[in-house]
């Protein structure tokens, strides 16, 4: 597993600098950016929760506890600490996911449950201008 650079001059498609945080959801995202970039696939397009799933699997995470990896999974997704990474095509989603993770009795996998074909986008202020 590679390390994380956040400052790295290598991304050409996104910037790390409106990253506030730097735990495990944080840490998902920017494997994700990572993932995106080195696939070529276009960073604007619509994703399901399903192919976000596919670029980070929890084996290639840096998380090793399934628990921890389905909670930060969720958390990426969510609002909690004033995350807004992507756009959802149905914004009530998010909410629900946001609502999950603050509630001490969630389901860690609720994201996995009920929303893998849901369409997102990730937020244009994490991407660099791509003329």
């Amino acid at each position: 597993m590679e390390a994380l650079d956040w400052d790295s001059d290598q991304y050409k498609l996104f910037s790390t600098t409106n990253i506030e945080n730097r735990v495990n959801a944080d840490k998902l995202f920017l494997r994700f950016l990572i993932e995106v970039e080195k696939s070529k696939v276009d960073p604007r397009k619509a994703f399901t929760i399903k192919e976000i799933m596919m670029f980070i699997p929890r084996k290639n995470s840096g998380i090793k506890n399934y628990t921890t990896y389905g909670f930060s999974f969720m958390s990426m997704l969510s609002t909690q600490k004033n995350r807004d990474y992507f756009i959802f095509e149905n914004p009530g989603v998010r909410d629900e996911f946001t609502s999950q993770c603050q509630n001490r009795l969630r389901d860690n996998f609720y994201w996995k449950k009920h929303s893998m074909g849901q369409r997102v986008r990730i937020n244009p202020k994490y991407l660099t201008d791509l003329e």
